[in-house]
């Protein structure tokens, strides 16, 4: 059979498709990557296990005929493909719900026509907004970016669609941190790392230090996928978290593993600045529980930037 990772070069799939030919529900299939190259991480495609057997598909999640032709013989999908900064899609709010929403949906019904037994779509923390409280799947969600809009929309379609012919499990994932092939640096503990490692100060906005926020190391997020893929699939929504830390966490685990790194204080409030806290309850008593930590995914950073240090 084939497994199927759309967005597979990105942060999150390029880790993903090297931990799938070591999984003992995936051991042996062919693992399918459709990618358009909107990130040209085409070193993600290096050094891929030579046990395993890759395709690998350029194309878009919008192009209805390419999605259609990727899902033949297809067992499991991965839906990664996705516009994922943030503040960028304030900018290019039609393009975000182009792929964010049209692209998921047109992955999704293709799976369904194709007979896909199990179909994994990585959603996000985004969807809830800010609150006070701990929030958990039944939220009211009030996403505050076009990509929460975006996301939120296309795994409420999907669920509602839920039928059970088709194993789905919508995953809504923590701010993602951690060293991958398909390195991205523009969420806040990768971001730090860099700065720390370059030799430029954190910019932290004043009084967002408390600020607290849902964190999810990417071995974690790989964990999960592989678990929901596997043992999940009864059309419901999990919340995957790492640990909720404040942004003084953050800046406090940099201090630790980067030696000399200077802070410095903005007044500018920047975007994608939310404080909330997320229960990860509901997939622990399935059996899922992170494994790894905020420290060490900040030292795994160290380790790759060591030359600087």
């Amino acid at each position: 059979m084939t497994v199927l990772v759309t967005g597979g070069i990105g942060y999150i799939g390029s880790r993903l498709i090297r931990e799938l030919p070591d999984h003992p529900s995936y051991s042996g299939e062919t693992i399918r990557i459709l990618d358009n190259y909107r990130q040209p991480r085409f070193h993600a495609l290096w050094d891929l296990p030579s046990y395993a057997d890759y395709e690998f598909v350029e194309g878009d999640v919008r192009d209805e005929a390419v999605v259609r032709d990727a899902m033949d013989g297809v067992d499991t999908v991965f839906h990664l493909a996705a516009i994922t900064n943030a503040p960028e899609t304030f900018d290019i709010p039609e393009k975000t719900w182009d792929v964010n929403y049209d692209g998921a949906l047109n992955v999704y019904g293709a799976a369904r026509d194709a007979d896909v037994s199990q179909f994994v779509n990585v959603s996000t923390c985004s969807v809830y907004g800010r609150t006070d409280r701990e929030i958990e799947e039944d939220f009211d969600c009030d996403p505050e970016s076009p990509y929460g809009e975006a996301k939120l929309e296309a795994e409420q379609e999907m669920l509602e669609a839920y039928d059970g012919e088709m194993g789905l499990t919508a995953l809504r994932m923590g701010t993602v941190y951690g060293w991958t092939t398909g390195m991205r640096f523009d969420t806040v503990v990768d971001k730090f790392a860099l700065l720390a490692a370059t030799g430029h100060p954190l910019t932290v906005y004043e009084g967002a230090e408390e600020q607290k926020r849902p964190y999810l190391h990417i071995q974690d997020a790989v964990r999960s996928m592989l678990f929901a893929g596997s043992e999940l699939g009864d059309g419901d929504v999990y919340n995957v978290v790492t640990e909720n830390g404040k942004l003084l966490d953050v800046v406090d685990a940099i201090d630790r593993h980067f030696p000399n790194v200077e802070i410095g204080y903005t007044e500018a409030e920047q975007l994608n600045q939310l404080s909330y806290i997320v229960s990860d309850e509901k997939i622990r008593a399935r059996g899922f529980e992170p494994a790894y930590s905020l420290d060490q995914g900040v030292a795994e950073l160290a380790d790759k930037f060591r030359a600087f240090l």
